[in-house]
């Protein structure tokens, strides 16, 4: 894993900590909460500059960087460097939770125990796979159980409205 992430050729994090914040954001527009991502892209940009310019490939080294949390870091890690990584985000969360997959309170909680619930093969792309589904089907209020292909699968955890 010394190879950088993905993107780095394109966009040195020295260019990237010279930029205005305001050009960043509107850059990453329309992204939640651009300006503040806007932010810790640039303390970021500047922090990896003067280490040399190298992403980090652990957790550890990762979660050092200003606004990246877990989901973030396994993000990094799984399409940066092709280390499995799970990604969860309030879909992966959520769903996990609804199908009973996992029992788990917070998202820290269902990264761990999908680890041991999912063969690795899957880690990486259980994120973007429930992002979409969570986004069109099963929904956080009311989801759509009625076109689920996997509804008769699903335990219905949490959920006290379906169409």
């Amino acid at each position: 894993p010394d190879k950088p992430a993905t993107g780095y050729r394109h966009y040195p994090s020295e260019a990237i900590s010279r930029l205005p914040e305001q050009k960043i954001a509107e850059l990453i527009f329309p992204a939640g909460f651009f300006r503040e991502k806007a932010r810790n892209i640039k303390k970021t940009a500047l922090l990896l500059y003067r280490d040399g310019g190298r992403v980090p490939h652990t957790m550890e080294g990762l979660l050092k960087l200003p606004g990246v949390g877990r989901k973030t870091a396994n993000l990094v890690l799984f399409l940066g460097f092709g280390i499995d990584a799970i990604c969860v985000d309030t879909h992966v969360h959520r769903i996990s939770n609804r199908l009973g997959w996992v029992h788990t309170k917070t998202p820290k909680q269902t990264e761990t125990a999908l680890t041991n619930f999912l063969p690795q093969k899957y880690w990486g792309e259980i994120n973007w796979l429930m992002v979409s589904f969570g986004k069109r089907i099963c929904t956080p209020l009311s989801p759509f159980c009625s076109t689920c292909k996997i509804e008769s699968l699903c335990e219905k955890r949490g959920v006290k409205k379906y169409r």
